[in-house]
């Protein structure tokens, strides 16, 4: 399966406050909360504050930039959250009209800049590629460009990403980049890019805790190779991404709300605040998955009103220290129970060292996949809930406060005893849509990242769908804007149909449990189980693409055929579960990345892209070239 991606700093959440370009995954209103500056946690309401969350959030430690929320807004941030989940599942019969962000003119436009990139947080990292293609390129961020103090989890290499695209320098990544022995982890010095290197990230899946990493028996634990293994300090990398956008000519207007965006002839307008405006021949849209941009498109094309989700990812977790038993290994996807069949739900571990916060802290996430059926009875507080109540069992082997397991108040006797200490409570749902990658609607309104909708429904990180994407839409941006293929049929091209996206749909509809089934308890544990020995088996070029989240049709063909050798009295349950229609459509999607793959791999597109130059029209070219990138990108032949 393509594994999860960990949630780099904070979570964000689409539909719950209003439409504006925010920080990092674009909607910001997903929290980290600290004590600074703390409200009362009685301004919440009653029903939110006698819960265990409210009791362990009077524990928050500051987070040392005087940005964090605190108890209080920690409890209201749950209540809006819950109360946008709530309109996803079932939404008013009447819903508010929303004035367009993008709005069309025919009004001459004199551009300032090539490109404007809204969104800063994610999009400095575009636009410093961008500028070091030679093109004029503008950041509007509405707060403060700076990245926050957690680190953002990803792989080696994709940090090298950013430097082949041009976002960074070598001279930039800097910290611990050695290679650490299992069980080791690396720390870098402060103020180093990379915080923490640990040799050993683990998948497992479990129907109990069976016992510490390396007990056996049991214990599935499948080791994978240099995935999701580095801590990478987003304040560091923004700053770097920044100066070396700045020293190339790059502007840069942060603390600067963006009201909307007039596309007009010879260029788009992006309107700012106090009457002040700024143009370009493209806008490029960094602001997330909750983007206004994105959501009026597919309001647009939902007939005016904000789709019900095909799928949402909700999550919780904390930053905690006091992990001083053993905290030498990160876990990328791991259980330790079946599905809770009677509340419909299959319950995912994931936590990774931060060596930002000290030697013995830990970032842990508990999420699960969900559709938005409107009787799936679900909140974000009661995950919160039950994550207190698992959290003892399951990091006993990782600190010496919970050795015992156990549920009751273990979390808060620890805190009051200084055994552990909170730094950051994290939560948010990502909610995914079939209809992605989402199609330009515009011209001159280009997406990118999460906002795009590139990465797959099992992915909730935004840095890592930038980064693999980066050099490709920095190449398609350069090439758009020196070919003037500005159309919204030519940007369209820029992130095109990916048969190896849309195929991981029966993936993430195998990891849901449906409300009201009968589906065994033992479903995706089992046929987890199986398919990560599976890949363990076939080796890392197998293991290491599908736990980054790329899919490529033959691995794919060898996972399925060694399940079906191995345990072939689970597929007739599983097509049961998934059906028919999802079975024939995910058939078609498969059919196409070996029809991709095959293209791409006899050369078809080295021939396509050699030939392109040769047309007269230079927009022809431009949508040769993009021809010959999906059928790479779709494929995961880019890998």
């Amino acid at each position: 399966m393509a594994g999860t991606r960990v949630a780099y700093g904070l979570l964000l959440l689409q539909h719950a406050c209003a439409l504006q370009p925010l920080r990092h995954r674009a909607a910001r209103n997903v929290h980290a909360a600290t004590s600074a500056a703390a409200d009362a946690p009685t301004t919440a309401a009653a029903a939110t504050i006698d819960t265990r969350t409210a009791r362990v959030l009077q524990h928050l430690e500051s987070e040392g930039d005087g940005s964090g929320a605190g108890a209080a807004g920690t409890l209201r941030g749950l209540e809006s959250i819950d109360k946008a989940w709530e309109a996803m599942r079932r939404p008013p019969a009447a819903t508010t009209a929303l004035p367009p962000f993008v709005t069309e003119s025919g009004d001459a436009v004199a551009p300032e800049y090539d490109v404007i990139v809204l969104g800063g947080t994610l999009g400095i990292f575009a636009a410093a590629a961008f500028q070091r293609r030679g093109l004029k390129v503008c950041v509007v961020e509405r707060g403060p460009l700076v990245g926050r103090n957690q680190e953002w989890n990803l792989s080696l290499d994709e940090v090298y990403d950013l430097v082949e695209a041009g976002a960074l320098e070598m001279a930039d990544v800097d910290g611990a980049v050695g290679t650490p022995g299992k069980y080791e982890v690396l720390s870098g010095d402060d103020g180093s890019l990379v915080a923490s290197n640990f040799g050993s990230v683990r998948a497992g899946f479990n129907d109990r805790e069976v016992g510490p990493s390396g007990a056996g028996g049991g214990l599935q634990e499948v080791w994978l190779p240099e995935v999701l293994n580095i801590g990478v300090r987003p304040d560091v990398a923004v700053a770097r991404a920044r100066r070396r956008f700045e020293d190339a000519g790059g502007v840069v207007l942060e603390r600067t709300a963006c009201g909307g965006v007039v596309v007009g002839a010879g260029g788009a307008t992006v309107r700012l605040e106090e009457g002040r405006s700024a143009t370009a021949r493209l806008v490029v849209d960094a602001m997330g998955n909750a983007s206004p941009i994105a959501r009026q498109a597919r309001r647009e094309n939902n007939g005016g009103s904000d789709p019900r989700p095909s799928g949402i990812c909700c999550v919780v977790g904390t930053a905690m220290r006091g992990f001083d038993k053993d905290n030498s290994y990160g876990d990328l996807i791991y259980t330790n129970e079946d599905a809770r069949a009677d509340a419909a739900r299959q319950y995912f571990w994931e936590a990774f060292p931060a060596m930002s916060l000290g030697q013995d802290a830990r970032t842990t996430y508990l999420f699960t996949y969900l559709d938005a059926a409107s009787d799936r009875d679900h909140t974000v507080l009661g995950q919160f809930e039950d994550y207190w109540n698992m959290l003892p069992t399951y990091q006993k082997h990782n600190a010496f406060c919970f050795a015992q397991g156990g549920r009751g108040d273990a979390v808060e006797a620890a805190l009051e005893r200084g055994d552990l200490t909170l730094d950051r409570c994290l939560f948010g749902l990502f909610p995914t849509h079939k209809d992605s990658p989402l199609p330009t609607r515009w011209d001159r309104v280009l997406a990118v990242g999460d906002a795009s909708g590139v990465q797959s429904p099992l992915s909730f990180g935004g840095f890592g769908a930038l980064t693999r994407h980066l050099g490709r839409v920095t190449d398609a941006v350069a090439d758009a804007v020196a070919s003037d293929a500005l159309d919204r049929a030519s940007l369209t091209r820029v992130n095109a149909y990916a048969p190896n996206i849309a195929a991981t749909w029966m993936f993430q509809k195998s990891f849901v449990h449906p409300v009201g089934s009968d589906r065994p308890s033992t479903f995706v544990n089992r046929l987890m189980r199986q398919n990560y020995e599976n890949m363990r088996d076939l080796g890392d070029g197998v293991l290491r693409p599908f736990n980054q989240d790329v899919v490529q049709p033959r691995a794919l063909l060898r996972v399925l055929g060694l399940a079906t050798v191995r345990d072939p009295l689970n597929i007739p349950q599983l097509l049961r579960w998934i059906g028919p229609a999802e079975l024939a459509e995910w058939l078609g999607h498969f059919g196409l990345m070996l029809a991709y793959d095959a293209l791409h791999g006899a050369g078809v597109g080295q021939a396509v892209r050699a030939y392109a130059p040769r047309l007269p029209d230079k927009r022809h070219g431009f949508a040769l070239r993009r021809l010959a990138e999906a059928w790479e990108y779709g494929s995961g032949q880019d890998y």
